[in-house]
Protein backbone atom coordinates (compact mmCIF):
# COMPACT_ATOMS: atom_id res chain seq x y z
CA UNK A 1 0.00 0.00 0.00
CA UNK A 2 1.00 3.59 -0.46
CA UNK A 3 1.18 5.03 3.05
CA UNK A 4 0.79 8.72 3.79
CA UNK A 5 0.63 10.60 7.06
CA UNK A 6 -1.68 13.30 8.41
CA UNK A 7 1.26 15.58 9.20
CA UNK A 8 5.06 15.65 9.36
CA UNK A 9 5.15 15.15 13.14
CA UNK A 10 3.20 11.88 12.88
CA UNK A 11 5.29 10.75 9.91
CA UNK A 12 8.50 11.31 11.87
CA UNK A 13 7.14 9.37 14.85
CA UNK A 14 6.09 6.44 12.63
CA UNK A 15 9.18 6.27 10.42
CA UNK A 16 12.13 7.48 12.49
CA UNK A 17 13.47 4.82 14.87
CA UNK A 18 15.09 7.37 17.19
CA UNK A 19 11.88 9.41 17.42
CA UNK A 20 9.87 6.26 18.26
CA UNK A 21 12.31 5.33 21.01
CA UNK A 22 12.35 8.84 22.44
CA UNK A 23 8.61 9.59 22.39
CA UNK A 24 6.83 6.21 22.50
CA UNK A 25 9.13 3.44 23.78
CA UNK A 26 6.04 1.68 25.19
CA UNK A 27 4.65 0.94 21.71
CA UNK A 28 7.80 1.20 19.59
CA UNK A 29 8.02 -2.46 18.58
CA UNK A 30 4.34 -2.82 17.63
CA UNK A 31 4.27 0.54 15.87
CA UNK A 32 7.19 -0.52 13.68
CA UNK A 33 5.42 -3.85 12.93
CA UNK A 34 2.12 -2.15 12.01
CA UNK A 35 3.80 0.43 9.73
CA UNK A 36 5.83 -2.30 7.99
CA UNK A 37 2.67 -4.38 7.55
CA UNK A 38 0.91 -1.38 5.98
CA UNK A 39 3.76 -0.85 3.53
CA UNK A 40 3.99 -4.55 2.63
CA UNK A 41 0.27 -5.08 2.00
CA UNK A 42 -1.00 -4.56 -1.52
CA UNK A 43 -4.55 -3.81 -0.37
CA UNK A 44 -6.39 -3.28 2.88
CA UNK A 45 -7.82 -6.80 2.56
CA UNK A 46 -4.29 -8.22 2.42
CA UNK A 47 -3.40 -6.31 5.57
CA UNK A 48 -6.22 -7.91 7.52
CA UNK A 49 -5.10 -11.39 6.42
CA UNK A 50 -1.30 -10.91 6.53
CA UNK A 51 -1.03 -9.05 9.86
CA UNK A 52 -3.32 -10.92 12.28
CA UNK A 53 -1.38 -9.58 15.28
CA UNK A 54 -2.61 -6.12 14.36
CA UNK A 55 -6.26 -7.14 14.81
CA UNK A 56 -7.12 -4.67 12.04
CA UNK A 57 -10.78 -3.66 12.05
CA UNK A 58 -13.00 -0.90 10.72
CA UNK A 59 -14.52 1.56 13.13
CA UNK A 60 -18.14 2.67 13.29
CA UNK A 61 -20.18 5.68 14.34
CA UNK A 62 -18.34 8.98 14.30
CA UNK A 63 -15.14 7.12 13.32
CA UNK A 64 -16.68 5.44 10.27
CA UNK A 65 -14.20 5.30 7.40
CA UNK A 66 -11.26 4.72 9.74
CA UNK A 67 -9.48 1.44 10.45
CA UNK A 68 -7.54 0.60 13.60
CA UNK A 69 -4.56 -1.66 14.22
CA UNK A 70 -3.64 -2.75 17.74
CA UNK A 71 -0.43 -1.38 19.25
CA UNK A 72 -0.87 -2.28 22.93
CA UNK A 73 -3.62 -2.50 25.52
CA UNK A 74 -5.93 0.29 24.42
CA UNK A 75 -3.57 2.07 22.00
CA UNK A 76 -4.41 1.88 18.28
CA UNK A 77 -2.87 3.07 15.02
CA UNK A 78 -5.68 4.83 13.13
CA UNK A 79 -5.65 4.69 9.33
CA UNK A 80 -8.01 6.09 6.70
CA UNK A 81 -7.94 3.94 3.53
CA UNK A 82 -8.75 5.38 0.12
CA UNK A 83 -11.26 4.24 -0.97
CA UNK A 84 -12.83 2.90 2.22
CA UNK A 85 -12.97 -0.70 1.02
CA UNK A 86 -10.95 -3.89 1.34
CA UNK A 87 -9.56 -3.14 -2.13
CA UNK A 88 -7.98 0.16 -0.95
CA UNK A 89 -4.39 0.63 -2.12
CA UNK A 90 -3.74 3.97 -0.38
CA UNK A 91 -3.88 4.71 3.33
CA UNK A 92 -3.26 7.75 5.48
CA UNK A 93 -2.08 7.29 9.06
CA UNK A 94 -4.16 9.82 10.99
CA UNK A 95 -3.38 9.18 14.66
CA UNK A 96 -2.09 6.99 17.45
CA UNK A 97 -4.78 7.04 20.08
CA UNK A 98 -6.28 5.42 23.15
CA UNK A 99 -9.96 5.80 22.26
CA UNK A 100 -11.32 3.16 24.65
Amino acid sequence: MDVGYKDNKLEKLCTNQREMQRKRPDIQKKLRLRINALRAAETLGDLVADDPGGAWHDLHGKRAGTWAGELSGNWRLLVEPTPNALSAVDATVVDIEDYH
